[in-house]
């Protein structure tokens, strides 16, 4: 019992890799086999074939032996289909036929080759056996003097049905470790799945509780800078103190960039844990998100031009898809100095396609394919706000995309799934 517990931890513990499992599955089929047709074949009379047979048995048992020691599972491989396979089994077909149990080993060959082999280079070379085998069988109707048939079928049939066995379990087995070893590895991936939604709830929930926290000292900071400045130039003019002023402007400007930071992240959160959507008036979502920034826009020179259908509507979480327009609209305006920008609208085949194009400097072909990636900026911002787009526009089922070339403009285009009163 202890032996037989040995033999099955070196040849089929689950702790071997699928492929050696099955090779030693296989080359001990081939080995019981080989022993079994061994014997008849010296209780038949047949000294040569019986021979073989036995070669064909000890090599089988000695690539194992030689495979679980070195590892060259791939090398021994080879030398079975070679030597066995092609090269004693053809022995066997012309010193008197292949019938009974050996009849059985083309289809080891051939599972070896599949199993063991990756890809196409398996398949091309199991087809290969396949014509091989063929071949042979065809040869034997035109040399019937080589074929041997058994004088007691009785016997003929006990050794087929034998062969039979041997293969079935062979092919069991092989399946029932190919099953095992897929069932363990959903099993992973499900545990894998699970711990990566509980992480990123645990990050959502982390960022919407930094951000909710952080907003307060920022507002206590901005309140008491702007109080600073305000002191400072109501000052008389002999006590006031430039540098001062442009430090309190610049810690400012940079408590805003925070704040900024600190809602994108709070926006983020939602969108994680999922948008309220509803049926939206997109139209009019449109019209004031450009009256909005129309005055801002002309600090810049800049003229804001809207093409928009009316009646247009999209099943979504109206503030969300605001501040998509409004980050798309900045953007151009921050791009473009006494140039245009034009937002225009339509409805085409159950989709409202948005644009949002300018004339302004354009973005590089290199930095063009990885826009939309967080953290990706051309050094005038966080590298958030084309990434947020994007994230709100793929949770409604859209999609959002960029055409640009340097010093002649940008289009930004997203599409969003028309709302047609289903939701």
């Amino acid at each position: 019992m202890n032996t037989l517990k040995r033999i099955t931890r070196r040849f089929f513990s689950p702790s071997l890799d699928l492929r050696v499992r099955l090779f030693n599955i296989l080359a001990l089929a081939g080995v019981l086999l080989g022993l079994y047709a061994g014997g008849v074949m010296l209780h038949g009379g047949e000294a040569i074939r019986a021979v073989i047979a036995l070669c064909a048995t000890t090599l089988s048992a000695l690539l194992m032996w030689y495979a679980a020691r070195t590892g060259k599972y791939e090398r021994c491989y080879v030398i079975a289909v070679a030597v066995i396979f092609f090269g004693l089994f053809t022995a066997l077909l012309v010193t008197g036929g292949v019938d009974g149990s050996l009849a059985f080993l083309p289809v080891l060959g051939v599972l070896f080759t599949v199993m063991l082999l990756k890809g196409k280079k398996g398949l091309a070379v199991a087809a290969l056996e396949l014509l091989y085998y063929a071949g042979l069988y065809v040869l034997v109707i035109f040399h019937p003097e080589w074929y041997l048939t058994y004088y007691d079928i009785p016997a003929l049939a006990l050794d087929m049905a034998l062969g039979f066995l041997v293969l079935c379990g062979a092919l069991t087995l092989c399946v029932f470790s190919m099953m095992r070893l897929y069932d363990r590895q959903r099993e992973r991936l499900e545990e894998q799945n699970h711990l990566l939604e509980d992480a990123g709830s645990v990050k959502t929930q982390f960022l919407a509780n930094a951000s909710h926290e952080m907003r307060t000292p920022l507002t206590v900071i901005s309140v008491n800078v702007q109080v600073a400045l305000r002191l400072l130039r109501h000052m008389d003019d002999a006590m006031k103190d430039p540098e001062t002023e442009t430090l309190l402007q610049n810690a400012q400007s940079e408590i805003m960039r925070l704040s900024r930071m600190v809602d994108g992240m709070l926006t983020l959160a939602s969108i994680s844990d999922g948008a309220e959507k509803r049926k939206t008036d997109f139209s009019t979502i449109l019209h004031c998100a450009a009256d909005m920034l129309r005055i801002h826009l002309q600090e810049r020179g800049n003229i804001l031009e809207t093409k928009i259908d009316e009646g247009l509507t999209v099943f979504a979480d109206a503030d969300l898809i605001s501040q998509v327009v409004l980050n798309l609209i900045q953007n151009a305006h921050k791009h473009t100095e006494n140039g245009t920008v034009v937002l225009s609208a339509s409805r085409e085949a159950g989709a409202v396609t948005v644009t949002v194009h300018d004339n302004g400097s354009g973005i590089s072909p290199e930095m063009l394919p990885c826009v939309f990636e967080r953290g990706v900026t051309d050094g005038g911002g966080m590298g958030v706000g084309l990434h947020f787009c994007k994230t709100v526009i793929e949770s409604h089922g859209g999609a959002i995309w960029i055409e640009s070339e340097p010093e002649k403009g940008t289009a930004v285009y997203f599409t969003l799934p028309a709302y047609e009163g289903q939701q």
